[in-house]
């Protein structure tokens, strides 16, 4: 008869339930009635081990390869050890761990009774693994749920630390609203002061000089115009002698003091918000060239930062092909044209861009290939390179203007290959220079804090005992020299006299003057072994006369 057993996870550890009379659950017993009575539920859930995690980074990687639905070597290895060889059955919770259990061999179950016998077991039996694996001493499973619940998600936050592309997406979404705030806010700005001084809305255009303006401004019947170099300075001498003679003929209507003061208040936070605005455009333009410089070099930095706030992140737009980046932010004109079997869009956010605003109509459609195309390849360079770097957006930026050219009817532009084979060979040279810096910097602390080791003075006591013991060796080495060389004379003569050669005269050697000059006493050696070298004949040519001697000899 097939056994049953229940696998409990926990965040202590697996606990390991048989389950007596599993054909009957569900079918005569009611589960309600099973979990709610302990006692019964004792009865028919038994416990029959726990292997309990011995550590808060084993806990948290069982946990990592639960929710991605692997089982884990200390999860099969708890099963296989307490498990019987066969006729068994697993129940299990969880239906992709059940996958990954049965492609191992285990015979495994998945039933909604699982769910309500595994809710009884979170009842009755987490006291009793809390003691297990706490060693017996009153711990709560809470604290084991909190610790492990914070380490999960600290993990999770911390599984992308190198591309930091959350805080683009917030910024872009934070300077569209800025933008849609500032020209609204801009627009009250003019109508409310356009009923005192109508004619400067159309003389000054820009929002954040219109309300610098305004300030300078205030009531034009009190302002001084025959002082114009306040006005000149922020809007030009010739803009405001055109503001001047408008003042004059202006048909607008008294202002009052309240409606002033108002009026200069939401004029200060319209250039507060200005100002907000281009801080921000300043900060996104250093975050993206920081973590997409490919991709900032083709399409800029703001529709870069839009395409990947619209794509959810940069690892997604890496993930994108062309053509999904090609109609990015223009989902609903394509779910319209796929019901009502139009055209579809040729572009999304990509509109934006200047490549494609300058081609013409005909040609905006190859445009936007070439430009999604290009896109998709500096997302994947940003994303999957080891070193930052611009160099290969530098070179397809050349390669969108030299196209732009063609399309204009210009000369042919160079093959993408090339292209990129002259960008990889420099991006090779990068990344040595950068592995060179790095050992350079990972250099051991031992080997650079050590200092050569100064020389000790000797006192002139000790130097003049060297020398005198150096002169004493030279004049040993000199006798013993001499003494060598008076015995191979000796040699060389008793074997002329064998041979009836003349005999070798030794000139008698001069002592030296001073004992410590060493290079007179080498050169006077070498010159004295060379003229014995060249009085003594060698014994081949000795050898060689007298045999000569001996055929004259035969012949006579």
């Amino acid at each position: 008869m097939t056994k049953t057993y229940l696998l409990f996870e926990t965040a202590a550890g697996y606990g390991l339930y048989q389950i007596d009379q599993w054909d009957q659950i569900g079918s005569d017993l009611s589960l309600d009635e099973l979990v709610s009575n302990s006692e019964r539920f004792s009865g028919t859930v038994k416990f029959k081990a726990f292997q309990p995690f011995r550590t808060a980074k084993e806990a948290l990687e069982n946990m990592r390869s639960i929710t991605e639905g692997e089982a884990t070597l200390l999860l099969t290895n708890f099963l296989s050890q307490n498990l019987p060889s066969s006729d068994h059955v697993l129940a299990i919770v969880d239906v992709s761990l059940a996958k990954s259990l049965s492609q191992k061999g285990f015979k495994v179950i998945y039933d909604s009774n699982v769910l309500e016998l595994v809710r009884g077991c979170r009842l009755y039996e987490t006291k009793r693994l809390t003691k297990l694996a706490s060693g017996g001493t009153s711990f709560d499973m809470n604290n084991f749920q909190v610790g492990l619940g914070h380490s999960y998600s600290r993990s999770k936050l911390k599984f992308d630390p190198s591309k930091q592309d959350k805080p683009i997406i917030n910024s872009v979404s934070l300077l569209d609203t800025l933008t849609k705030n500032l020209n609204s806010f801009a627009m009250r700005v003019r109508e409310w002061y356009g009923w005192h001084f109508p004619e400067l809305c159309k003389l000054v255009p820009d929002n954040k000089t219109f309300c610098e303006a305004v300030k300078l401004l205030k009531k034009k019947e009190e302002y001084d115009f025959e002082n114009l170099e306040p006005l000149s300075e922020l809007l030009g001498e010739e803009l405001a002698l055109t503001v001047k003679k408008a003042s004059r003929h202006s048909i607008g209507h008294e202002l009052a003091d309240l409606d002033l003061e108002n009026i200069l208040n939401f004029a200060d936070n319209v250039i507060k918000l200005d100002e907000m605005r281009n801080k921000l455009n300043g900060y996104l333009n250093d975050k993206v060239s920081m973590v997409a410089p490919n991709l900032n070099c083709v399409v800029g930095t703001l529709l870069s930062g839009r395409l990947i706030s619209h794509a959810g992140s940069l690892v997604n737009l890496a993930k994108s092909p062309a053509s999904t980046i090609q109609i990015l932010g223009a989902e609903k004109a394509l779910f319209r044209a796929l019901k009502s079997r139009t055209n579809t869009p040729k572009y999304g956010l990509l509109f934006q861009s200047t490549f494609i605003g300058k081609a013409s109509n005909k040609h905006k459609g190859k445009a936007a290939r070439y430009l999604a195309n290009k896109c998709a390849l500096a997302a994947r360079l940003d994303y999957f390179c080891d070193v930052n770097t611009d160099i290969y957006g530098k070179k397809m930026s050349e390669q969108l203007t030299k196209r732009m050219n063609y399309l204009l009817g210009g000369p042919q532009h160079d093959r993408n290959i090339n292209v990129m084979k002259q960008a990889h060979e420099e991006y090779k040279q990068l990344s040595n220079l950068a592995k060179l810096n790095e050992k350079a910097k990972t250099v051991p602390d031992d080997q650079a804090d050590e200092k050569p080791k100064k020389k000790r003075k000797t006192s002139s006591k000790k130097n003049k005992e060297q020398n005198e013991a150096e002169s004493m060796n030279n004049v040993e080495n000199e006798q013993q020299t001499s003494d060598k060389v008076s015995d191979s004379e000796q040699k060389l003569n008793h074997v002329a006299q064998s041979e009836n050669l003349p005999a070798v005269d030794r000139e008698p050697t001069k002592k030296p003057k001073k004992s410590s000059k060493k290079k007179k006493e080498q050169t006077e050696n070498s010159e004295k072994s060379t003229e014995i070298a060249d009085a003594v004949p060698s014994p081949e040519s000795n050898a060689a006369k007298s045999s000569k001697k001996q055929k004259e000899q035969k012949e006579s």
